[in-house]
């Protein structure tokens, strides 16, 4: 029974997914009537499984659910886009039914009640639903759309089919027609009375109401055209535990692996033996099978941007804007488990962009943007990561509220004198706000160091770009997996430490005559006509103490998209190689540049350090970030 019921809950989730994905297709306006009955049939499907189990909170909320749905279903319709919020809410309550299922959680009653007054805020459709074709070239076309509004709810869709080049355009014969569904609390007879009032000239066309118009609703040929190339490739369901066990087992394969190269190399194996062929084919399968296996974990976008799309509308409501969301890669996969703990920090930057980068409708108008303000949420693969953007084509940021803020917080001394990217570094300040009164919504800049926080716990990075009146993109720079690491291991004093190879953009030997001391504990080196700051790895991680001379020491150049170029000093390099990422327990003292360890091919274990930890940046205590200083200002 045990197994039966974890294959419910595993169906559950499915289902709900499927949920979202029609009432998504509904909220826009393309869903047809199929659409509408696999909605129908998941929250069937869930209440039939509830019922099996004696679930009954779960159970009577979906019956509850289903006669909702069935209502529509009576009456030849499908549900309109402004019909779709308490749905979703709908979906939500049914979502945390579930998860208290599988815990074993029962409702008070005073939750039952509330559940029940959930679903009676939905009414479900009233009236009769017309559907009405507005020929083209009607010269009271505007009137005519503003007399079906007091009629009720409109949707009206223009029609782009017949519509001539430009060069036979003549712009005293409009060619735009309008297909239009009128939803009204009127009966037949006083709309009918209504339509000929309001359509003296005669261009109108009834094409039809209830069924007859959800019949005739065509998919977009976009969408059908989708469809049609859309092939159902079999698949399994797996618990997650049984995924993490192979990819454990494959580290330590590849753990393993390291090791055999390792002993090859004691023994002075030659490079085309026999016993180092085998190896290197080894090698290669075994690389090849960690991809592999990794991709088992690696999962679309796609169910996260919809949940951002869900919290930008009901954060532009409290807001009273009009947002848009626009969503672009949700193909793009990354694993599992990054994928859930990016939530928080997007909804953070998502209520932030509405709140207080989108202006209103008439301030946008004033400034000659669209009344609607668009946030765009974006997801790609770029150099072997996973790259996020949330950007806006708000207001920007306010460079000079944000640093008057910052001066009277005592961030920075009065008359400092900061550059763009420094003050928009502010931002990132624990309890940083410029917001002038406390809204339901946050701040921008309010809890924004939780934001980067959350990033840099998955091992990825944040930056930001912002120009004023025109609008801000975050951009967040994320590993494709949190258990394998391409990287490039280094000596430094007896120990052997380990940095992502994507992190070093060069390497030099370093020559004294290239170093500049700037003061106690500070070190600058020439760079590209520049000076960058210098850091002794091994001095910062307390492997020994200042060295008076760097002379021939080895610096890597890590640098980033938007990340300050910043040369770490060590004593030599290893080589390239894959580790396994082996995380740290609490109880474990570490720099905070420590971000996790891994096992060698001998056996020892070494630290992987994280080069854009800000222990290592240059910022110093007052949270301003120093840019590469020109090499003029010092002679």
């Amino acid at each position: 029974m045990a197994d039966i019921k974890s294959g419910f809950f595993q169906e559950c989730e499915e289902l709900l997914e499927d949920l979202a994905d029609g009432l998504e297709a509904l909220r826009l306006g393309t869903a047809d009537e199929d659409c509408f009955n696999s909605v129908f049939r998941a929250v069937h499907s869930i209440k039939g499984g509830a019922a099996a189990f004696a679930f009954s909170d779960l159970t009577d909320f979906a019956h509850s659910f289903e006669t909702k749905l069935v209502e529509y279903r009576d009456a030849g319709a499908v549900p309109l886009p402004p019909d779709v919020p308490p749905l979703e809410r709908a979906v939500d309550r049914l979502a945390v039914l579930v998860s208290n299922a599988a815990a074993g959680v029962e409702l008070s009653d005073e939750e039952r009640l509330a559940d029940a007054a959930l679903l009676t805020q939905s009414s479900g459709p009233e009236g009769e639903i017309i559907e009405l074709e507005l020929k083209a070239g009607a010269p009271s076309t505007r009137e005519v759309l503003k007399g079906l509004g007091e009629l009720g709810d409109v949707t009206a869709r223009c029609e782009l089919v017949d519509l001539p080049s430009l060069e036979e355009f003549d712009p005293t014969a409009p060619k735009l027609s309008w297909t239009i569904r009128l939803r009204s609390e009127l009966n037949a007879k006083m709309v009918d009375a209504a339509l000929k009032d309001l359509d003296p000239e005669g261009v109108l066309k009834r094409t039809g109401s209830g069924a007859e118009v959800q019949n005739s609703a065509p998919i977009p040929a976009a969408a059908a055209e989708a469809l049609s190339k859309t092939v159902q490739t079999p698949t399994i369901r797996v618990d997650l535990d049984r995924v993490e066990k192979l990819i454990n087992l494959v580290g330590e394969l590849v753990i393993n692996q390291a090791m055999l190269v390792r002993s090859a190399e004691k023994i002075g194996a030659a490079a085309n033996s026999d016993h180092m062929i085998g190896l290197d084919e080894l090698m290669r399968l075994t690389r090849d099978l960690q991809d592999s296996v990794m991709q088992i974990r690696a999962q679309p976008v796609k169910p996260l941007f919809q949940r951002m799309a869900r919290i930008c509308r009901e954060a532009a409501d409290v807001s009273e804007k009009e947002v848009e969301l626009v969503s672009d890669g949700q193909d793009t996969e990354i694993d599992k488990t990054v994928i859930e703990r990016l939530a928080e920090p997007l909804t953070h930057m998502i209520r932030n962009a509405v709140d207080h980068a989108i202006e209103h409708a008439e301030d946008r108008a004033k400034a000659g943007k669209p009344e609607v303000g668009r946030i765009t949420l974006r997801a790609s693969h770029r150099s072997g990561q996973v790259v996020l953007e949330v950007s806006d084509d708000g207001r920007g940021i306010d460079r000079d509220k944000v640093l008057a803020r910052a001066i009277e917080k005592g961030l920075v001394r009065r008359g400092a004198e900061l550059s763009p990217s420094e003050i928009d570094q502010l931002l990132f300040q624990p309890g940083f706000s410029t917001a002038d009164n406390v809204t339901e919504l946050s701040g921008r800049g309010v809890g924004m160091d939780v934001v980067r926080a959350a990033i840099h716990d998955l091992g990825g990075r944040i930056s930001l770009e912002s120009t004023p009146g025109k609008g801000t993109c975050f951009e967040t720079m994320l590993p494709l997996t949190l258990a394998v690491l391409d990287a490039m291991t280094v000596g430094v004093a007896d120990q052997t430490l380990v940095l992502p190879l994507q992190t070093i953009h060069e390497t030099l030997t370093i020559q004294e005559k290239d170093v500049l001391e700037l003061g106690p504990g500070q070190r600058m080196l020439r760079y590209n006509g520049r000076a960058i700051t210098l850091i002794d790895l091994g001095e910062e991680l307390g492997y020994h103490e200042r060295r008076a001379d760097l002379d021939d020491r080895v610096a890597l150049i890590t640098s980033g998209e938007n990340q300050p170029a910043v040369a770490l000093a060590i004593d030599k390099i290893y080589e390239q190689r894959q580790v396994v990422i082996k995380g740290l327990q609490d109880g474990f003292a570490t720099a905070s540049c420590v971000a996790a360890a891994t096992i060698l091919g001998d056996g020892r274990i070494a630290l992987i350090i994280d080069p854009y930890d800000p222990s290592l940046s240059p910022t110093n205590t007052a949270g301003q970030q120093k840019s590469a200083v020109p090499l003029g200002l010092h002679g």
